[in-house]
């Protein structure tokens, strides 16, 4: 990359921060001459927000848990909260009582379109083992409480809502802003997503960003943000079925080389050899800029991430305590399903197990394959691949992460609050339209700590008012802000 900047940009530069602090301070007197505009705009917030809290409840209170899924009562909802407030919006049918919902605002079409992609199913939740239950829309202790709070009717809501007000600012972007609600994504997708870009694709073709989930404004436990991750990659799925054949037999007479024996040896070589760590740079970027966030003992280890990943097992094992930021260092394999015999006293002629690898972006996941191979060192268990998802990575240098930037800056002053990028180990929609030309980014604008963050897919899922209401005026800033960026 060039880092010459010449001085005409130096001067570009400088003027366009003079204008910014003219309007700043033109800003601040308008305020202090015409209160009244002030409270106007308080008012115009409060307004959106207790709307939204209102429409959050009432999302909530529809179950759509996948399976069965029943989406369409979901779609349908928010089409009807979007007509209502003047945006058309169009509900497909994608499978019986499954459907999306598009609508679009238009801009000047100036630049490329945004998506405000959300997933309208959710996992089941099991009554009982919840303080309030899981479709009541609770509003309680300053929190609402539901399944899907945070994954991820809140976030939908979000976007409904910032688009909302966007709508009522009666100001024209000059990017059309596209709602799109989807069914199934908890499964795959395949019925909502994947549905989406095969039939109706021609929808988003004028679109160049995709917002979703993926990752937060990670918290310490005060709320108080620590720094704001955006997702620029998911690691792809790879599944491998693995089968060990033998001759089967009485199981009073053993057999050294059994299928059940050959497959234990084989996978114990494996647990023993997990992939080493592997550091991209937006991984290190990640590291280097959180690191101040940290405990000191685990900060040093961050601030020298490079050394820390060739350092010695002990070091390995620090980093490894937290599962969610040492996913990013590594391709990694779980033993998830094993089947074998039928009783107890007969030796099976047949071994199986399942492995759910991740790899990082940029792994041929053939050479992977190759490697797995050699670590099971039995060249007579058979390895199939049973799924191969590929999900290219979006830039973290783009418009939409300056606009994050620039949000971030106005409530960040000391600069403490990073945004830096992420990539997340599960899977999310994002890979469908990545994979259609979209620059697609997982980030949520709202503060959510370790304890809540664990409620997600577990029980008393719940979102804090506050942090919601911010959601939405980030989001509706961030989507401002792109729309003047190319």
């Amino acid at each position: 990359m060039n880092s010459y900047i010449s001085p005409q940009r130096s001067l570009l530069s400088l003027i366009s921060s003079l204008l910014a602090l003219q309007l700043l301070l033109a800003n601040q007197s308008l305020a202090a001459v015409n209160p009244d505009a002030a409270v106007k705009t308080e008012n115009k917030k409060t307004d959106i927000h207790s709307q939204a809290l209102t429409i959050f409840k009432e999302y909530l209170q529809i179950d759509t848990s996948n399976p069965p899924g029943n989406e369409k009562l979901g779609a349908d909802y928010l089409a009807k909260v979007l007509k209502e407030n003047g945006i058309e919006a169009s509900v497909y049918e994608t499978a019986p009582g499954r459907a999306c919902v598009y609508a679009r605002l238009k801009g000047t079409g100036k630049r490329k379109g945004v998506v405000l992609l959300n997933h309208i199913d959710v996992v089941p939740a099991h009554a009982p083992d919840w303080k309030f239950p899981p479709f009541s829309g609770t509003e309680q202790d300053g929190e609402i409480w539901g399944r899907g709070a945070i994954d991820m009717k809140g976030m939908g809501i979000i976007e409904l809502m910032s688009m909302i007000a966007i709508k009522r600012s009666g100001k024209q972007l000059d990017r059309d802003l596209v709602f799109l609600g989807t069914p199934d994504e908890e499964v795959g997708g395949a019925h909502g997503a994947a549905w989406f870009v095969k039939n109706k694709g021609d929808l988003i073709k004028d679109c160049e960003y995709l917002i979703n989930e993926g990752f937060i404004i990670d918290a310490y436990s005060d709320g108080k943000a620590k720094y704001w991750g955006v997702d620029v990659a998911e690691k792809n799925i790879l599944w491998l079925g693995l089968t060990a054949k033998g001759l089967a037999g009485h199981a009073s007479m053993p057999q050294e080389n059994s299928a059940n024996n050959r497959m234990v040896r084989a996978l114990a070589r494996l647990a023993d050899n997990p992939p080493p760590f592997t550091l991209l740079p937006e991984v290190k970027h990640f590291y280097e800029s959180i690191a101040h966030t940290e405990p000191a003992q685990l900060g040093a280890l961050y601030r020298n991430i490079e050394k820390s990943t060739s350092a010695d097992k002990a070091t390995a094992s620090k980093l490894k305590e937290d599962k969610l930021k040492s996913s990013m260092l590594a391709n990694t394999v779980s033993l998830t399903v094993m089947k074998a015999g039928y009783k107890t006293n007969v030796i099976p002629a047949e071994s199986y197990c399942e492995l759910d690898c991740r790899l990082l972006p940029g792994v041929d996941h053939k050479a992977f394959i190759k490697q797995i191979r050699e670590i099971l060192q039995d060249d007579s268990i058979e390895v199939s691949v049973i799924q191969w998802e590929k999900a290219e990575p979006s830039p973290f240098e783009s418009a939409f992460v300056k606009a994050v930037k620039k949000v971030n800056a106005i409530e960040s002053k000391d600069g403490k609050t990073p945004v830096v990028p992420v990539i997340v180990p599960w899977f999310t929609d994002s890979h469908w339209f990545r994979e259609v030309g979209l620059k697609a980014y997982g980030f949520a604008p709202v503060e959510i700590d370790a304890e809540h963050l664990a409620t997600m897919h577990g029980k008393d899922e719940r979102l804090p008012i506050t942090s919601f209401n911010k959601g939405i005026d980030r989001l509706t800033l961030i989507l401002q802000e792109l729309a003047q960026l190319d």
